[in-house]
């Protein structure tokens, strides 16, 4: 039995980082003897798929498991499989300086106003630029706005909190940094608006609320683009032992409700990890989105 994993830097980089060092571990741990498993490094996004596709490697770590939703519906990920999913919630979220007097996305064309946003470029790699190039489209602001691209919401945080841009865009849930960052200049978040949400809630991106006080300043919840979770994706191919080893690492720890939902994927199960679920868990029911 042999495999090789894509280890993503880019992304949510430490995170992510952390999951390709901890599949490494933990499969050799549970692997036979001889087994080989090497870990590359990637960003996160489509270039894991499109390895996949070639067999450049054969487990890959993506996220966020929403855009696989999306693209598997559109046929873009026909012929890869699921083994599950790394829990990490996150939301979508749009917070301006408040003294732009901005209530929703759409309000960024209104006034006369030329904002710039902070957040990731939709460069054919990233899917949190994919997502936000597509909201800001629905919400008919994409020509009309300027860009300061990064990967990073670190860095996204970091131009927002110099002036750089008027607005950020990016996963707030899980940037660190965002309640110093917010405490720099007065903070508004604002609403996609039921076009966008319901827009992409038809094509395959849920929707996710963030409740009141979770992030600094927010008074209401605030319904916005789910930004959740880590896909392990592989192909049909991959050796069945191979799939039921990475399945069970990833239930391993779990609760039997937590891992019904390690095993709830954006794209159908492998067979080698759906037996391996349905033998850890039999009295709970699995299934995939």
């Amino acid at each position: 039995m042999t495999g090789e994993f894509e280890r993503p830097e880019g992304g949510r980089r430490g995170d992510l980082h952390q999951i390709g060092d901890l599949l490494q571990q933990g499969l050799r741990r549970l692997a036979p003897e001889g087994a080989r498993i090497r870990v590359r490094v990637g960003r996160g996004g489509l270039d894991e798929t499109g390895r996949l596709f070639t067999g450049g490697t054969d487990i890959a770590v993506v996220t966020p498991a929403a855009a696989l939703s999306l693209l598997y519906r559109f046929g873009d990920l026909q012929g890869l499989f699921a083994l599950g999913v790394i829990q990490r919630r996150g939301g979508l979220v749009v917070a301006a300086d408040a003294r732009l007097r901005k209530d929703t996305v759409a309000d960024l064309v209104t006034r006369g106003d030329r904002v710039t946003i902070a957040t990731s470029a939709d460069d054919g790699v990233n899917l949190v630029g994919f997502a936000v190039r597509r909201a800001l489209r629905m919400a008919g602001v994409d020509a009309v706005v300027d860009f300061v691209h990064d990967e990073q919401p670190t860095t996204c945080c970091e131009r927002f909190a110099k002036g750089e841009a008027d607005v950020v865009i990016h996963d707030l849930m899980s940037a660190p940094e965002w309640p110093v960052v917010a405490a720099t200049r007065p903070v508004k978040y604002l609403a996609w608006g039921p076009r966008v949400l319901h827009g992409l809630a038809g094509q395959g991106w849920p929707t996710r609320v963030v409740p009141a006080g979770r992030l600094p300043g927010l008074e209401a919840d605030l319904p916005t683009l789910d930004c959740s979770n880590f896909a392990v994706l592989c192909r049909e191919d991959l050796d069945d032992e191979l799939a039921g080893l990475t399945a069970r690492f990833l239930a391993r720890g779990h609760h039997p409700a937590d891992a019904a939902e390690v095993a709830r994927a954006p794209l159908p199960l492998h067979p080698g990890a759906s037996r391996a679920y349905a033998d850890l868990f039999a009295a709970v029911p699995l299934r995939s989105r």
